[in-house]
């Protein structure tokens, strides 16, 4: 099975027992699909990144609205350019940082919309269509974005407030996570640590990580029953 099929797969097993609605899943999926960016075959898709960031900074400064969101897609990018495969972008700093920026511009994106007087299902389908086509490889993009925007629209969303810090950033903390989790299975491994350590981690902490999947898994499902 291609490895971002893998990737796509493993990250809603990893978020499922936490994040239950369609929308999570689909951040989820996204935060997966985005650290291979980092490979020098995805160059094209950094400068697609880089480019829609720019085009949006631009235009919204012109129609003094706020740039946020043009600002953080080209943040992104320089990240994913200057990194070398399964490294910065693989490790939890990297995670981390890339989860804030992508939370934030979900955020944003959001309350941007939502002046514009949008339900929130037309919203949130907007949010998954846009990062799904820039973020999820094309040849699961069709399904992806079907199974996610068929979602949104048929199955009621959860009363609680998706768009605070935990419900946004969780999802895809843990699709990042997932994907350098996966990753450590592979021989080359992963640079968990950088930019401190250069060492790369391998099997026996992808190990310990599933360890701890695991025991939280069954703490968050006690919960419900």
């Amino acid at each position: 099975m291609p490895s971002y099929k893998k990737h796509a797969i493993f990250a809603l097993i990893f978020t499922l027992p936490f994040f239950f609605n369609i929308f999570s899943l689909a951040l989820a999926v996204i935060g997966a699909s985005l650290p291979d960016f980092d490979h020098d075959l995805k160059k094209k898709n950094i400068s697609i990144l880089f480019i829609t960031g720019f085009l949006l900074t631009v235009i919204t400064y012109l129609l003094a609205l706020p740039y946020t969101i043009g600002i953080i897609l080209m943040d992104m990018a320089l990240i994913f350019y200057l990194s070398r495969h399964r490294g910065f972008t693989h490790s939890l700093m990297g995670i981390i940082i890339l989860s804030l920026f992508l939370t934030i511009l979900v955020i944003s994106t959001y309350f941007f919309m939502s002046t514009w007087g949008l339900d929130k299902e037309v919203i949130f389908a907007l949010i998954v269509l846009f990062l799904g086509v820039l973020a999820v490889n094309k040849r699961i993009i069709i399904p992806f974005l079907f199974i996610s925007l068929l979602g949104i629209f048929l199955i009621p969303l959860p009363a609680y407030n998706f768009l605070n810090l935990y419900n946004v950033f969780g999802p895809i903390f843990l699709g990042f996570l997932s994907h350098s989790i996966l990753d450590m299975f592979n021989p080359s491994g992963v640079e968990f640590l950088r930019p401190f350590v250069a060492n790369k981690f391998k099997k026996p902490l992808g190990l310990f990580f599933i360890v701890v999947w695991i025991l939280l898994s069954f703490y968050s499902l006690s919960r419900l029953f």
